[in-house]
């Protein structure tokens, strides 16, 4: 199949490590875009920090719930290449890109309406919550890319191009890298 990597030709242990490096880095370099927003937002002071790392628990939650469709993909698209049925695998993946977006527009929704009710759960200052509510409605709006990128990623791990969305990881931590300053600081924007 076309665009597809055959991992049951040659030493299995290549094949494997091959596979597993940029999986690992992609890793590795989404858990690098928390540290550099924190970086940049402890900058800002103790409330901001504050207000970020209430909604943390909830991006990670994002993360995670992103991640059983990655999973998903990664199964059925997979087990699709490997029986040699092309019709297959491009039907899971449509099925899976999807459910991916339906799933993270009702979650981002559910957020975005009730974000002032759930960081009143962490019963912080009245200026912290403000900041976290702007900051929760703000990240809940970008759920469908999160979510989309998880499912992408699994598909092309699933045809074993992993290498794929480590570059496209890296390249996104360096425009963060870039860009946090600039919106933060350049244009003012702060946490809101």
């Amino acid at each position: 199949m076309q665009g597809t990597k055959n991992l049951t030709s040659g030493p299995i242990h290549r094949q494997l490590f091959n596979l597993a490096v940029p999986i690992m880095g992609t890793s590795f370099v989404q858990m690098a875009y928390s540290l550099t927003d924190m970086a940049w937002v402890g900058r800002l002071g103790s409330e901001s920090v504050a207000a970020i790392g209430s909604v943390g628990i909830l991006t990670w939650m994002t993360n995670s719930i992103s991640l059983l469709n990655k999973v998903g993909s990664e199964v059925s698209v997979g087990q699709s290449i490997g029986a040699q049925n092309a019709p297959d695998a491009r039907s899971y993946a449509s099925h899976n890109l999807t459910l991916s977006l339906i799933i993270s527009i009702c979650w981002g929704l559910i957020l975005f309406v009730f974000a002032e009710p759930v960081m009143q759960i962490y019963k912080l200052e009245p200026a912290i919550t403000a900041k976290a509510v702007n900051y929760l409605r703000i990240v809940a709006t970008a759920f469908p890319f999160i979510f989309l990128s998880a499912s992408f990623t699994g598909i092309y791990n699933a045809s074993g191009q992993s290498k794929i969305p480590f570059m496209i990881s890296g390249i996104g931590l360096l425009l963060n890298m870039i860009l946090d300053p600039l919106f933060i600081f350049g244009f003012g924007w702060n946490t809101e």
